[in-house]
């Protein structure tokens, strides 16, 4: 973890370059999405989201930057905890930890995809986030969103120094969408688990 902390000091820069960089393609998606929201986001949601995408853009790149330091180092974190309850056997499951860790990486997660404002892909693929645990598998799920984290924290755009690689962006942005879109439905299934008392098959 030290090592991570270092790391990504060492690229505190960059990571402000990122944010600068696409906080205005932020105001734009806003104007051009205020007809239709997302389709896995509620009304609400989608409004507080532009609202905080106003709020970015009066900050400093320190403020924006300390808030995203504190995610990722935060995201990293839950995501271990994530990888062990998808290796946990039935009996094992927490229910109650599974709901406090997936919420707070939906949290952590639309935070960082409001304060870095990464581009969309010009062109979407269909996305199936969240279909296991809509079934109530839970583990496949929780697997699923381990492997989501990875492929975000693990993004060479926050390390790779050089100049900004738009598909990159592009990619991380796509992984944090599909992470915010899991994380919910894996807490409304984990949650009912829990009510119900019933154990993940």
């Amino acid at each position: 973890m030290k090592q991570y902390h270092a790391s990504f000091a060492a690229k505190a820069q960059f990571l402000v370059a990122i944010a600068a960089a696409f906080v205005c393609t932020a105001a734009n998606s806003v104007r051009a999405q205020q007809a239709a929201p997302p389709q896995d986001l509620t009304l609400r949601e989608h409004q507080m989201s532009q609202l905080e995408r106003e709020k970015i853009r009066k900050r400093s790149p320190k403020e924006v930057l300390a808030e995203v330091n504190e995610d990722m180092s935060r995201l990293r974190m839950l995501n271990e905890g994530i990888s062990t309850h998808a290796a946990a056997t039935d009996q094992q499951l927490n229910y109650k930890s599974i709901v406090e860790n997936v919420a707070e990486v939906k949290k952590r997660s639309t935070r960082l995809s409001i304060d870095l404002a990464l581009p969309k892909e010009e062109k979407e693929a269909k996305r199936v986030a969240g279909k296991d645990a809509e079934k109530g598998a839970l583990q496949p799920a929780l697997a699923a969103l381990n492997k989501l984290l990875d492929s975000f924290l693990n993004n060479p755009i926050f390390s790779d120094a050089g100049a900004i690689d738009l598909q990159l962006a592009a990619k991380a942005r796509r992984d944090l969408d599909d992470i915010i879109v899991l994380s919910d439905k894996l807490r409304k299934s984990a949650d009912k688990r829990s009510k119900d008392g019933v154990k993940a098959p």
